[in-house]
């Protein structure tokens, strides 16, 4: 008689799937495997994907507060461009009057002393 006729292994040990089936020693372990392990394997590959999601929403959320920070220091600089700006033209005008004055004062103490 065959030994797969018998349910028997190769080894003479029943086989544990029944008649006809074959076993490889590298299956039987990680029937074992999961067996002893497998539920915590699982709950492990859950609490790994909790927690990729829950990084992922802390990231969309910090990326979001960057996102709207750095829209409000751009703000504040332009802000802050535009009135250094007009500082600038206000210095530039008062310079410019201030010459003129002084030119006028000059010219003034000029046609002063030509008319003594």
């Amino acid at each position: 008689m065959k030994s797969e006729q018998t349910g028997k292994g190769e080894n003479g040990i029943a086989s544990p799937n029944g008649p006809g089936a074959t076993t490889h020693p590298e299956a039987t372990i990680d029937q074992v495997r999961d067996l002893l392990f497998g539920g915590t394997q699982r709950s492990i590959e859950n609490n790994l994907a909790d927690l990729r999601e829950e990084m992922r929403t802390a990231l969309k959320q910090i990326q979001a507060e960057f996102a709207k920070e750095l829209a409000a220091m751009q703000a504040k600089l332009t802000e802050l461009e535009q009135n250094t700006e007009q500082k600038r033209l206000a210095s530039q005008r008062d310079i410019g009057a201030a010459i003129s004055e002084l030119g006028a004062t000059i010219s003034g103490l000029g046609t002063d002393r030509a008319g003594k």
